[in-house]
């Protein structure tokens, strides 16, 4: 009831200011609460309540990420941009293990566990904020002691994700909050955006700033490091996704050296920067009218890399009692 009343509050609040440039709206689609968030010609629509989802990021009007038919199918992987945590991307065997404990998930993907647990949780609304040059929302996700997420990773802690808006950019920072445990959290933290073409396919063209390739079989990598001078594509050089079927994890990113999407056939650009956390980039081309480059703070199958002394190459990150860890990723939109 009292988050209820403090949403019913601040919807009050968002229209009866008529803020003029950073604005956040309430809104309700088949069921599922959205918070619209403006800033200018940016426009972002925000659910919590279907897995923290940032799915609609629309620029000049322009719509950037594939939408859903409906948002009761927006829950899980498929549409938008879906957070993937504490495991991005595939964990091999559908379980690992992490000091002393084995974890193991209902596998979701042929034996393996895929996309982590928080994109179908319902998120807790904890903060709003706007002005003059941004609008931002703060969710969380509780792995407390007793809740349904503790009971699939069982390492106590608090996340939260705080969605920026700000004119031509939309940002996602993490926090990691184990203040208050007492054992250590192993995580990754990763977004997985459904990028739509703009343009032809052949006419999109996509920088890769990464140093190696990870080899991988089913993807699933081994911890062997590819560097890019022995690929046959030019990796950290603009490469048409023409003809590609990634499905590929890269390794070695690092904060001052960004992807850039260049839609060229319409002259716009997305550029992908984020924090020295991120070391790693998945890339998919299926062959469909979107694809997907994720930001990853560590490698798919990192939780068993790690284990296996792969600790560079998975970069797990991990959490310690008493501790907050923390990283963003922004999309900035030009031409």
């Amino acid at each position: 009831m009292m988050l209820r009343s403090l949403l019913c509050c601040f919807a009050f609040y968002a229209v009866a200011s008529n803020v003029a440039a950073g604005e956040i709206s309430i809104g309700n689609d088949s069921g599922t609460q959205v918070f619209t968030l403006r800033q200018g010609t940016t426009v972002v629509k925000f659910s919590p309540g279907a897995g923290a989802n940032a799915y609609s990021i629309r620029v000049d009007d322009v719509e950037y990420l594939r939408q859903p038919e409906s948002l009761d199918k927006l829950p899980g992987v498929g549409f938008g941009n879906p957070v993937l945590y504490p495991t991005p991307n595939r964990v091999k065997g559908a379980a690992f293990e992490f000091g002393g404990k084995t974890v193991r998930f209902q596998p979701n993907a042929g034996g393996n566990f895929i996309h982590g647990l928080v994109n179908r949780h319902a998120w807790q609304f904890v903060r709003s904020s706007s002005d003059s040059t941004h609008a931002a929302i703060t969710c969380a996700a509780d792995f407390g002691d007793g809740t349904a997420l503790h009971s699939q990773f069982p390492f106590p802690h608090q996340l939260y994700l705080t969605v920026t808006v700000r004119e031509g950019a939309v940002r996602w920072t993490y926090k990691v909050d184990n203040t208050g445990g007492t054992a250590a959290v192993p995580f990754g933290f990763a977004l997985h955006p459904y990028f739509v073409y703009q343009g032809r396919r052949e006419n999109t063209y996509l920088k890769i700033p990464a140093t190696h390739w990870m080899e991988s079989d089913k993807q699933l990598p081994s911890g062997e490091l590819v560097p890019k001078d022995q690929l046959d594509y030019p990796l950290g050089e603009f490469m048409s996704l023409e003809g590609t079927r990634f499905d590929d994890v890269f390794w070695g990113m690092k904060p001052d050296q960004p992807t850039v999407i260049d839609y060229r056939d319409v002259n716009r650009k997305i550029t992908i920067a984020a924090s020295e956390a991120f070391t790693h980039l998945v890339v998919w081309t299926p062959d469909r009218p979107y694809f997907g480059v994720e930001s990853q703070t560590c490698s798919t199958d990192a939780h068993n890399l790690h284990a296996a002394g792969k600790t560079r190459e998975a970069h797990l990150q991990i959490c310690q009692p008493g501790q907050t860890l923390s990283g963003w990723v922004e999309y900035r939109f030009g031409e």
